[in-house]
């Protein structure tokens, strides 16, 4: 009985997983094609509330372990915003722009969303890596978000996900990016959460191959 069980989940992961590359993948298509893009811009919240959805609705562990992290990345993430946008202090001078959709407090209620995706994705990348010291996993995790965050910053202004001040992205926020993803990723180890099968490592790929393109087209201009 235990093994048919294993099987199904191992099932659903997989689901999940083709879930997650083919939302990926036909993103992309819509970002890269200038007349799809308005449309494309306009699904960015419901992409990031499925691929949350997935995370929730995948976990085969402790559903209270996996609240408590849910509910404290969130409300980190987005208060560390809030903090950011009205004082300047942590991240640097930046606004949000209308592609994450309703606010709060000038912030998008999705930002807590997306660092409970770019935490949970990475924070099981690292564990299946077998790093077994939490810090050191920590450290590797925040530096890989930092470079995941290098790419993604010129495509968030392009698509108005946010605005730097003098359009400069400044070293400052990719110092606070490492910093707030340390204390996140401790949280994570922390709590320890069940490993899940592919679906951090898809998520977290997904996302950065994503960026990476659209990177690598804002630079080169290929594309409008």
């Amino acid at each position: 009985m235990e093994g048919q069980t294993d099987q199904s989940d191992l099932r659903i992961k997989k689901i999940a997983v083709g879930v997650i590359a083919i939302f990926h993948l036909v993103g992309l298509v819509g970002f890269l094609i200038p007349a799809t893009q308005p449309y494309f811009i306009k699904m960015v919240p419901f992409h990031l509330l499925l691929m949350f959805a997935i995370i929730v609705f995948t976990y085969n562990g402790n559903v209270k372990r996996l609240s408590l992290f849910v509910c404290g990345v969130f409300l980190c993430g987005w208060l560390v915003e809030v903090l950011g946008v009205h004082t300047g202090k942590i991240f640097g001078s930046y606004y949000y722009g209308s592609t994450l959709g309703y606010k709060i407090a000038a912030v998008p209620v999705l930002m807590g969303i997306n660092w409970v995706i770019l935490i949970f994705s990475i924070g099981q990348m690292m564990k299946s890596f077998k790093i077994r010291n939490s810090i050191l996993a920590s450290l590797i995790g925040a530096f890989m978000l930092i470079t995941f965050d290098f790419f993604m910053e010129p495509v968030a202004m392009k698509f108005d996900y946010w605005h730097w001040d003098w359009h400069e992205i400044p070293m400052q926020n990719y110092m606070a990016w490492f910093i707030v993803s340390v204390i996140l990723l401790k949280f994570y180890y922390a709590l320890d959460l069940k490993q899940q099968k592919y679906i951090g490592t898809a998520m977290f790929t997904a996302q950065l191959i994503f960026f990476v393109v659209l990177y690598m087209t804002t630079r080169t201009n290929i594309f409008a």
